[in-house]
């Protein structure tokens, strides 16, 4: 079986490590992991190291070892396969690395047949987003656009107006990329694992089995299936507005109105002032809304025939 590797790529100071911490200690804990801090220069890691030619250990705990690669990359990995025979490499690269570059290391023939690139993710501190584009434009934006899985640190300590636009900006260069914009500590690491792996059974979008997004200040994807009587579109939006429980049921009661198309059916989750996530499912002339658990972002399906996809994303902005 190969070796899942797992890229944990951001800017200094964006907060890689803790999420790498919270992963592990909430939901990894018990796979054989190896975690490679590929650095430039000399890293200071607390604690006795076992000693070798291009690479310094620390174990963490049972079945996690913590290595620091100061020579070749490319050899500091075979040696970390070759002595540990982990079963997941998490490989945390310099905050001035080229996230490209990076990733190019494992399209070389032998690590194909050994690994699976497996998670590919950005940490972006929200509150330093401007300066650091502005500032550091070729490998920070390098950074997004190689992502597969953005997550924004710190949207805790801005407002949502701030995430809203950030998130815009975000899909002008990454489009395809899910963007985590829950505070960590409102969020399960189990949640944030399966939307990074691509295999969150449970989401709406998977159920609806929803397609590619669109650039937006909301993620919209759309789908049509067709029947031999009438054809059904599907619409998905994934946002973090943050909306009152009055502004959505507002929301769900207008779907009732014709100029939305013959609304069927609308699911989501999304988040509520003060914190509160709810669930929310609608039929015409009927909805319901209910608490739920945090999820990675707010996200809006609407199934139906006839349905306009300008006026549906308009009313959820």
């Amino acid at each position: 079986m190969k070796i899942k590797v797992d890229v944990f790529s951001g800017f200094l100071g964006a907060g890689k490590t803790l999420l790498i911490k919270k992963l592990i200690e909430e939901n990894l804990k018990n796979e054989k992991i190896a975690i490679i801090e590929n650095e430039f220069g000399e890293i200071g890691i607390d604690g006795g190291f076992l000693r070798n030619s291009s690479i310094d250990v620390k174990e963490i705990n049972a079945g996690c070892i913590c290595c620091s690669v100061y020579g070749d990359f490319k050899a500091g990995i075979n040696e970390v396969i070759d002595k540990y025979h982990p079963e997941r490499i998490i490989i945390e690269p310099s905050g001035v690395a080229k996230l490209s570059e990076v990733l190019s290391v494992f399209k070389e023939s032998d690590f194909k047949e050994k690994l699976s690139l497996n998670i590919i993710m950005t940490v972006i501190d929200i509150t330093k987003y401007d300066m650091y584009v502005t500032n550091f434009d070729e490998f920070y934006k390098d950074q997004i656009r190689k992502a597969k899985t953005i997550i924004l640190s710190r949207t805790q300590n801005v407002s949502n107006e701030t995430v809203v636009d950030v998130v815009s900006k975000i899909k002008s260069l990454n489009n395809s990329a899910s963007i985590i914009t829950t505070p960590w500590n409102n969020i399960k690491a189990k949640n944030i694992l399966e939307t990074a792996e691509g295999n969150s059974a449970n989401t709406i979008f998977n159920k609806i089995n929803l397609l590619n997004k669109v650039p937006s200040k909301m993620s919209v994807k759309t789908s049509t299936v067709n029947t031999t009587k009438t054809t059904f579109k599907t619409i998905g939006i994934e946002t973090p507005k943050i909306l009152t429980k009055s502004q959505l049921k507002n929301n769900l009661e207008k779907l009732n109105n014709s100029m939305y198309g013959l609304v069927l059916r609308a699911k989501g989750i999304v988040e509520c002032t003060n914190g509160e996530w709810v669930e929310f499912d609608y039929v015409p002339n009927e909805f319901e809304i209910r608490k739920s658990l945090p999820d990675y972002s707010g996200r809006i399906c609407v199934i139906g025939e006839n349905l306009s996809k300008d006026d549906i994303e308009k009313l959820f902005r």
